[in-house]
This record gives C-alpha cells, structure tokens and sequence, in this order.
C-alpha cells in the first residue's frame, strides 16, 4: 500500500474546546483541522465517529473529500462497512477492528478500490489475516485515553516482533507522542496513527509539523 507515514484519527468527539472557534459546530472545526494536515502532506485521515448517524458520517466525509481534493490525503472510515459501501469514490480505505465484520465478508459489499485496514492487538492475531488486508493497525503501543476499550499496551519489543512476523505494512497506534515518532520508524513501522499529540492544547498543525520532522528523523537510518 502506498504511503501511511503520517496516520490522523479523530472525529468530532475528539476535538477540545479550544480548537473550536465561535460559531463553528465540531465538524466544521474538524474540516478546518483536517483540510490544513492535509495540505501540509497529512497521508491518511481516519474518520472515527461512533456517535454520529450514518446519514450525518456520509455529509461529513463529502465535505472532508472536497476541501483535501487537491492533496494526496487518504480518507478511511473505521468499522462503518454501512457506511464504506455508500462511499464509491469518496473513501479510499475501510479500517476494521477484531470484532467488526469479517474483512473477506466487508470486502463483498464496499467498492473494490476501496482498501481494508486491520487493527491486532498481538502476535496470535498473526495467524488469521485475510488477502484482502492491505496494511495492519497494530496497538495500542502504549497507554492511552483516546479509547475506551483500548486492550494492554503491547510496547515496542512486541511492536518490532509483529513487524518481523508480517510482510504487510504496519501502522502503530496507541499512546504515541511527537517525542516517540522516530524511534517508532527506526524500528520498521511504515506509519504512526496519532489522535491526542495532534488534539491537544497546542496547536494541531505545528504538532503536525513536528511530527513529520520525526518522521524524516526516524526514517534517516
């Protein structure tokens, strides 16, 4: 799969008050955020908006495809196979959790452009991925608040020895920072999915530049 360096997950739920300027409703406030990640080289955008109807998720996703038209940012919907298999040409990757759909089955009903993204949660999960799988989301690395029901935190050892295991590409999630984004692709990841180090109470863009900076840093090997 094409490039997954740099991986932003959020949905309105995850904005703080601060970022949303007067009179702006959240998702307008995530375009916004969105649309200038995306213009500052943003690769993958995943839309996680578990307390949003489908109807509202699908408006949402058109108006987050026209303001990134002119970038290279892919659009991901999370779990939502409803959703993705209304979505021919507005999404480019469908991202599925242990206990969503059956990736094989998902791939049955979605537009066949349209790519599948698998989350494991540890090295058993190994056994069991599908050839439709074009990359893995592999967490949490690290502690986090961003989910709820978020499982241990594996670490960077079993990190490395998922890589080592897998030849498909693989995407780190869960807990990371700014500060742990190079020593992650020292270490093989072809990607950092991050919700908090980019929401926080600085500046969502200038964390994204630091970010990228650590990409560059951790890929100079």
């Amino acid at each position: 799969m094409s490039d997954l360096h740099s991986y932003f997950v959020a949905g309105p739920e995850n904005l703080l008050s601060h970022h949303i300027l007067k009179s702006e409703k959240p998702e307008k406030t995530l375009i916004r955020i969105v649309s200038k990640l995306a213009e500052n080289g943003l690769d993958v955008f995943q839309l996680r908006a578990k307390s949003m109807k489908d109807i509202d998720i699908i408006e949402l996703i058109k108006d987050i495809k026209s303001a990134t038209f002119n970038t290279k940012m892919k659009i991901c919907i999370n779990d939502n196979v409803n959703v993705a298999s209304k979505c021919k040409g507005l999404i480019d990757i469908l991202h599925l959790g242990q206990t969503d759909m059956d990736p094989n089955e998902a791939k049955k009903l979605i537009d066949q452009n349209i790519q599948i993204g698998l989350s494991i949660t540890n090295e058993n999960q190994l056994g069991n991925i599908p050839n439709c799988i074009s990359y893995l989301g592999v967490g949490p690395i690290f502690p986090t608040g961003s989910k709820n029901d978020a499982s241990e935190p594996m670490g960077s050892n079993t990190l490395k020895k998922i890589i080592n295991k897998t030849n498909l590409p693989v995407v780190a999630i869960g807990g990371i920072s700014i500060e742990d984004v190079s020593d992650l692709f020292k270490i093989g990841v072809s990607g950092v999915a991050v919700i908090s180090a980019i929401l926080n109470e600085n500046n969502p863009t200038e964390n994204f530049k630091k970010m990228k900076e650590n990409i560059i840093k951790g890929l100079e090997k």
